[in-house]
């Protein structure tokens, strides 16, 4: 029987993997960490209280993540507060006729462009409101505007994070699910050091020197690990094309039990691309969890983050005493190495068709390889989904 490998258990390769098991494919999942689920990473404090150490907001448009959740029967909630809209110390947030504007604005600007540019110079001239607009991408970036695309950061100004929910149980559940489905076709602590391949046979060895013969094999990554795996034959001209115009971020997140549950609400930092929240408990109860939850998007951010300074932008809070605030510096993660991608200058559709481009029985996935919908959970599931649907067809030639 035809069989498929999948490198990578992250929302990406397991569902990926869940396709191809429901189509009655022979499939296996080679993990290199000591859990599924990737950059979604849910934890339990001490309270019981789950936080999310990784992916945390799922937006309206975020079809196949939420079709997904629905199908696994997992419950999403919202986090009773907006994303999009973030207020400082000293200046309320922006109203959504503002946001809309601004968007409006910056979209035209991109457009009249005769070349991508880096997106710190599309909209110099920011008013105060504008630039807090710009604060909040930058900040979700998790690389300063610099290093982006103006075209591919303000080029479709629709896309929107309010409202944004969350699973219940935590969005880690999502892959939990799925591994739980797929049983012992997962295996954890095996990481894939080199894949050698040719159209329909691949062989991919792991770091303790087992080999794991396929028929495809499908490498659902972060983009560092990718660089760094042996394949062989290597990607095409294309395919290494759209990776030297993708970057890779730096994010940070902190979370501080609070010794109550406060008001839901958020704040961001007047002078550093990071910012805090609290979100509700349930989907019933307008209280917010007792935690104070932080994002520090870039180097710079995570280097300034702290507790001291999270505590001072939410004054009306106050730490539990008997609990140890939880941090997370993804660049640390040695399975991860970073956030997510970043869409360098340069990056057009034509990146975005190579990345979906099988080449002798290999197959990408992973958010970097999902073109608009990159950098998200989102993009995650749907490069699954089209790397199971493109494993089928290669199956059937």
């Amino acid at each position: 029987m035809p069989s498929v490998l999948v490198v990578g258990a992250g929302l990406a390769g397991l569902n990926a993997a869940w396709r191809l098991h429901e189509a009655g494919i022979d499939v296996s999942v080679l993990e290199a960490r000591d859990r599924v689920g990737g950059r979604t990473w849910s934890q339990a404090l001490a309270d019981g209280t789950v936080v999310e150490r990784g992916g945390e907001f799922i937006a309206p448009d975020d079809g196949v993540l939420r079709g997904l959740a629905a199908e696994l029967g997992l419950e999403l909630v919202p986090h009773g507060f907006s994303f999009d809209r973030r207020p400082l110390p000293t200046h309320d947030a922006p109203t959504e006729s503002q946001l809309d504007a601004f968007t409006s604005r910056i979209a035209e600007r991109t457009a009249a462009l005769q070349e991508d540019a880096p997106g710190s110079t599309v909209l110099t001239d920011a008013t105060v409101v504008e630039a807090m607009a710009l604060r909040r991408i930058e900040t979700s970036l998790s690389a300063p505007l610099a290093e982006a695309s103006a075209r591919r950061l303000f080029g479709d100004p629709a896309h929107r994070y309010d409202p944004a929910v969350r699973v219940r149980s935590g969005n880690q559940a999502v892959a939990l699910e799925l591994a739980r489905r797929l049983g012992d076709r997962v295996a954890l602590h095996t990481p894939a050091v080199a894949v050698s391949h040719q159209a329909g046979e691949a062989t991919v060895v792991t770091a303790d020197g087992a080999e794991h013969d396929a028929s495809v094999v499908i490498v659902a990554i972060p983009l560092p690990l990718l660089r760094e795996l042996s394949l062989d034959p290597g990607p095409p001209d294309d395919i290494r094309a759209a990776a030297g115009r993708t970057g890779f971020g730096d994010a940070a997140k902190l979370h501080i039990p609070l010794a109550k549950p406060p008001a839901p609400g958020r704040m961001a930092s007047p002078d550093a691309t990071w910012w805090c929240w609290t979100s509700e408990a349930t989907a019933d109860v307008p209280q917010a969890a007792p935690v104070l939850s932080c994002f520090a998007g870039g180097s710079d951010a995570v280097a300034q983050l702290s507790v001291a300074d999270a505590l001072a932008l939410r004054p009306d809070v106050a730490p539990a005493t008997e609990q140890i605030p939880l941090f997370t510096h993804w660049a640390g993660e040695r399975w991860t190495r970073g956030s997510y991608s970043v869409p360098g200058v340069g990056t057009c559709d034509e990146d975005d068709l190579a990345w979906t481009r099988p080449w002798g029985s290999v197959i990408l996935a992973g958010e970097h390889t999902a073109g608009p919908q990159a950098a998200t959970m989102n993009g995650a599931a749907a490069s699954g989904a089209r790397a199971a649907a493109t494993a089928l067809r290669l199956l059937a030639r």
